[in-house]
């Protein structure tokens, strides 16, 4: 998830320097993204700022699980059908493909995501 983030940061930031380069967006713009923006900045842009929704969770339910020392196997495969899901929902996003495949992915990664913590809460009552 980490690789995948810094890969989505570095997409976005070609797309900044890029429109800002061809003139389709002066500089300012971007400091509060005032005025009409290109619509592939725009998707690089909104695909960036999603990284830091649902995967927040995902940190924090592996984080709280290897501080409890409490990692099962079910655990594990759960967390990378979350990681693959956010992957097919980002190779879907960078290619702007329908939105009913996107949404798929991430509802899959959304369902490990939520079979994830209540596994986690499970081991705790």
């Amino acid at each position: 998830m980490v690789v995948l983030t810094f890969l989505v940061a570095i997409r976005l930031g070609y797309f900044a320097i890029n429109s800002v380069l061809k003139g389709k967006v002066h500089i300012k713009q971007l400091r509060v993204y005032d005025g009409e923006l290109p619509i592939d900045y725009k998707s690089a842009r909104q695909h960036y700022k999603n990284m830091f929704e649902i995967p927040i969770l995902f940190y924090l339910l592996c984080t709280l699980l290897l501080i409890n020392n409490n990692c099962t196997q079910l655990d594990v495969m759960l967390a990378w059908g979350f990681v693959i899901f956010r992957l097919l929902h980002s190779l879907i996003r960078i290619q702007n493909r329908d939105v009913n495949m996107r949404f798929g992915a991430f509802t899959g990664s959304f369902i490990m995501l939520v079979f994830g913590w209540s596994n986690f809460f499970l081991k705790y009552i």
